[in-house]
């Protein structure tokens, strides 16, 4: 049994998780009928990434068709119709060392290559060559659990992995940004790995990846509380770093409790679009996501009010 889905199981704290997810998993389709042994395994983060993007389609209107296993989901709606494979980015069977030698090169060269393998791998699959999605917007949902907390962190990575470039501050213009183009990464005396997912041979294809730091069991255990699941005695307060109406992202602090604490399933959803797909995602497909492209050779975004990109969930109990 994965510890993750013991602690769940286990402990007190997660009774706001459980009973929510009690509840969505009695609507929740498995046309792989494969899914309860998955979640109790190896194959939990992956299930559970699924249950997120099913709980966020849900809530911006989607109906999901279910007749074909795969791509991963089918939404149908008022707002449009796509198709979205989820994937994952695992550990490694030996994950590297960190030391303070090879941190700089850890994040900016083994994360996006973790990215590069996950995408690339779904390229092989065509799922765009399907009679039922020819035509149609194809996305990639990835979600990060190759170390603990990774999704906390290495969105930075991804973006740079799927657009090729990389946002420094411009030393002469302090406050400005500075795009470099990324040519690859290498780690470790292993062949390089070419940055850029958007520019590799079939990737015209996908239209957009899908990414949320926030669709983790966190998310879950306060959407759980907020919807009166589990116990009264259980405190949460979470903090984080969000865009609140400004160009940089600032600090944040809440208890989950407050009367006035509200969240969404879609809250730090992001959607990196392809400027070269074939088949473009409308923006008002996902109006309650972020929205990022390249213009003029640099990644811009559009926000929500309220955009997290990143949190910590702190959980209190009477035991504690």
């Amino acid at each position: 049994m994965a510890t993750t889905f013991r602690e769940l199981l286990e402990q007190r704290g997660y009774s706001p998780a459980r009973g929510i997810l009690d509840a969505m998993t009695y609507y929740f389709e498995d046309p792989d009928g494969n899914f309860v042994q998955q979640f109790q395994s190896t194959g939990f983060d992956a299930r559970f990434w699924e249950l997120y993007l099913y709980a966020a389609f849900t809530e911006l209107g989607y109906a999901l068709d279910r007749r074909h296993a795969a791509p991963d989901f089918h939404c149908v709606g008022p707002l449009g119709e796509f198709f979205v494979e989820a994937t994952t980015v695992n550990p490694s069977d030996r994950p590297p060392e960190i030391t303070e030698e090879n941190r700089e090169q850890y994040y900016s060269d083994y994360v996006p290559i973790k990215f590069a393998s996950v995408l690339r791998s779904k390229l092989l699959k065509r799922y765009w060559e399907r009679p039922h999605v020819q035509g149609k917007p194809l996305l990639l949902a990835v979600q990060d659990f190759h170390a603990k907390g990774a999704m906390t962190w290495s969105n930075t990575a991804l973006r740079e992995y799927l657009y090729g470039i990389r946002q420094n501050e411009d030393p002469a213009a302090p406050g400005q940004i500075k795009p470099q183009l990324i040519e690859g990464y290498r780690w470790e005396g292993k062949e390089p790995v070419p940055a850029g997912f958007f520019k590799q041979a079939g990737s015209e294809h996908v239209s957009a990846v899908l990414a949320n730091p926030e669709g983790t069991i966190s998310k879950f255990n306060r959407m759980g509380f907020i919807s009166k699941f589990g116990g009264r005695d259980v405190h949460m307060m979470r903090r984080g770093l969000a865009y609140q109406g400004g160009t940089s992202p600032q600090h944040f602090f809440r208890e989950i409790a407050e009367a006035k604490y509200s969240e969404s399933w879609c809250e730090g959803l992001e959607v990196f679009h392809n400027p070269t797909a074939l088949v473009p995602l409308p923006e008002f497909s996902m109006l309650e996501a972020a929205h990022t492209t390249v213009q003029g050779g640099q990644i811009v975004s559009s926000h929500p009010p309220f955009f997290p990109v990143g949190s910590m969930t702190l959980i209190l109990t009477v035991e504690d």
